[in-house]
């Protein structure tokens, strides 16, 4: 289930099946998911403390 993206095109997620807490970023020009926070608390966290658009991306 997608709840939000990163102003350029690349979306975050939660896996529906199976059920998890952990947060995914969906890449749009490579059609890629991976793994970017344990859980919707942990995701705000990370992108709130770096401030960019990108701050999955290290």
């Amino acid at each position: 289930m997608f709840f939000g993206d990163n102003g350029g095109s690349d979306q975050f997620a939660f896996v529906q099946k199976p059920e998890r807490p952990d947060v995914f970023v969906w890449e749009h020009e490579s059609d890629s998911r991976r793994w970017v926070a344990n859980d919707l608390r942990d995701y705000l966290g990370r992108s709130l403390r770096t401030g960019g658009d990108d701050w999955y991306c290290s």
